[in-house]
């Protein structure tokens, strides 16, 4: 979805299972994940939302999990350089089981794979480019998944799940406890009063994950 920060107008929307990437040379650059597990790279016009071009999937391990947002077992991400858009992905698998594992089990279950797509906004094929060393494993490799923390400040509403600033207005994500609809909304961070506020999602079952700063 795209905003008028002003008036909170919607501008376009798109279909679920989006991960958008990257806002460059008039494009919006995003992923379209899946289950099966593909990541196909889907360009925007930034101003009206028509598809410029769609890639064909790049196919996945097929014990990767991927994940709108980041977690431990898949994470997204984006570099710019000049007109090029280059997206890292990284898929990690876990051990799941109830009982404590055998250190062989343990060590069968632990698999990673990674790789880079480059990305031209003007036009397809997406390359892959020759993989490299992957990124160093996350230091709560051996912990359960983490919930995302609230909002940071101490002033955020009950109902908030993040907030970010973004010019001169507080954006913050929320969960309206009446009817569980995720909402987006504006507020003016001196005064408290809100600017403008848009359902995005009617109904919800797990938390929303964290605005990117």
């Amino acid at each position: 979805m795209a905003l008028d920060l002003e008036s909170g107008v919607p501008l376009w929307r798109r279909g679920r299972g989006l991960r958008p990437c990257a806002l460059l040379a008039g494009s919006v650059v995003a992923l379209r994940i899946s289950r099966s597990p593909t990541l196909v790279v889907v360009v925007f016009d930034a101003a009206t939302g028509e598809d410029r071009w769609t890639s064909e999937p790049v196919d996945l391990p097929p014990w990767a999990r991927c994940a709108l947002d980041d977690t431990r077992d898949f994470s997204v991400r984006t570099e710019t350089d000049e007109d090029i858009v280059v997206i890292h992905w990284v898929a990690r698998s876990w051990y799941v089981g109830g009982a404590a594992p055998s250190p062989q089990a343990l060590k069968e279950s632990r698999r990673e794979a990674h790789g880079t797509l480059r990305v031209d906004p003007a036009g397809p094929p997406v390359e892959i480019l020759p993989e490299v060393e992957a990124p160093p494993e996350p230091a709560d490799a051996g912990a359960p998944p983490l919930v995302p923390p609230s909002a940071p400040s101490s002033q955020a509403a009950a109902d908030v799940l993040d907030q970010s600033r973004v010019g001169d207005v507080r954006v913050e994500l929320a969960l309206r406890s009446d009817s569980g609809a995720i909402v987006l909304r504006a507020m003016n961070p001196r005064t408290g009063t809100l600017n403008w506020e848009v359902e995005l999602d009617d109904a919800t079952t797990r938390r929303a994950p964290r605005l990117p700063p």
